[in-house]
């Protein structure tokens, strides 16, 4: 079982003498990590109840959220490559768009998510991120009329040697750019070490013009353009709170499950430290970590040992039906299911505590045009309410 209390470890670590922005050519040996913020005592929580209500079945669903400027209507993402837009009562109301006939299905290959440009109301711009039938990724953009997406531009495509670690995730940052997700290229232990590979987009953030797909301009390395943070084994959800605060649930090889919650200051570059670690546990004795950044010590861990084996990253609660957990973040473990929440504070980032419900095989976390979080099941939609 995963217990209540997961481990708090150190927020943030620089590296002494890196700089983001630097070419970073040659590795430099791991460190021994050296706190620079720690976390607080564990909080007293207030029992509350929660509860799931089921608003309906689904085919694999794995993302969900409003469009910008259309209040009436969800969104959801089904893996097996429909995009469905949802009423007020969450029954679907059309295909937005459908790529079952385009997609690799098999291990954890298929329409991993979507993201609406910020300026959807009037651009009508939606983007999507799936493999295509020989594995790759491809992040794609679509102008969405009359409830339905037109033909695709390709913004990018990246070869994947293996069927697994593809990440998935696309979020727009506050400057209106594009974050790509990738995981390391699969199979097990990072065997073509990648993720420190500044040749190699695979165990990235990449960071995009959402217009052309080139690298957005801000952006720390010059090796690679397009990357924005690197170290990275599987990536498969990400979010911001309104402050900024990026935080992401990095998926562990066999031992450890980490969550990194990262400050605006410091996500230019950052090193999110695999495969030199597994979490908090040194991993590859013999690799180094790429200068050029801030390395990113895990906020949380928890051992597969103690239950648990794929962290499933969530969001921090802004809603209005659940005041008790407004600005905690919200997630939980696809293999437990369920679900558990953290807050960070000035002093750092509190022990975890579980909201006493779950679903079994917890797919991911959104959250709906009141700001209520939404969970994504299997095979249900579900929306955290009181109990």
């Amino acid at each position: 079982m995963i217990p209540r209390t997961l481990a708090p470890l150190a927020a943030l670590v620089l590296l002494a003498g890196c700089t983001a922005g630097t070419t970073a050519p040659s590795p430099t040996p791991a460190p021994t990590p050296t706190p620079v913020m720690t976390a607080p005592a564990s909080p007293s929580v207030t029992p509350v109840k929660y509860a799931l209500q089921d608003l309906g079945s689904f085919s694999n669903p794995v993302w969900v959220g409003p469009a910008p400027g259309d209040p009436s209507h969800l969104y959801l993402v089904e893996k097996t490559g429909r995009v469905l837009r949802l009423g007020p009562d969450s029954t679907p109301e059309g295909i937005v768009l459908d790529l079952t006939a385009q997609i690799s299905k098999g291990n954890e290959q298929g329409l991993l998510s979507i993201a609406f440009d910020p300026g959807y109301a009037t651009n009508h711009r939606m983007y999507a991120d799936f493999t295509d039938k020989t594995g790759s990724i491809n992040v794609v953009a679509y102008r969405v009329t009359a409830g339905t997406a037109g033909v695709g531009q390709v913004l990018l495509t990246v070869a994947q040697p293996f069927g697994n670690h593809n990440g998935g995730q696309l979020l727009f940052d506050r400057t209106g750019m594009l974050l790509v997700g990738l995981g390391d290229g699969g199979s097990a232990g990072d065997p073509g070490n990648r993720a420190q590979n500044l040749s190699s987009d695979l165990g990235k953030i990449l960071r995009l013009d959402p217009r052309t797909g080139a690298a957005a301009p801000g952006n720390p390395y010059r090796q690679n353009p397009k990357v924005w943070a690197l170290g990275l084994r599987n990536p498969w959800r990400f979010s911001f709170d309104t402050n900024g605060d990026l935080y992401l649930g990095d998926i562990g090889q066999n031992k450890v499950e980490e969550l990194d919650v990262v400050p605006p200051v410091y996500q230019r570059g950052a090193n999110y430290g695999w495969s030199v670690y597994e979490g908090d546990l040194r991993f590859k004795q013999d690799e180094m970590f790429t200068p050029g950044g801030p390395l990113i010590v895990p906020a949380l861990t928890y051992l597969h040992a103690d239950g648990g084996c794929s962290i499933t990253g969530g969001e921090v609660y802004r809603g209005k039906q659940l005041p008790s957990l407004d600005g905690s973040y919200v997630f939980g473990d696809y293999c437990v299911g369920r679900l558990l929440a953290t807050r960070r504070t000035a002093a750092g980032v509190a022990p975890s505590y579980e909201l006493g419900v779950g679903v079994d095989g917890l797919q991911a976390f959104g959250h709906d045009t009141n700001g209520d979080l939404l969970v994504l099941s299997s095979d249900k939609l579900w929306r955290l309410v009181p109990g």
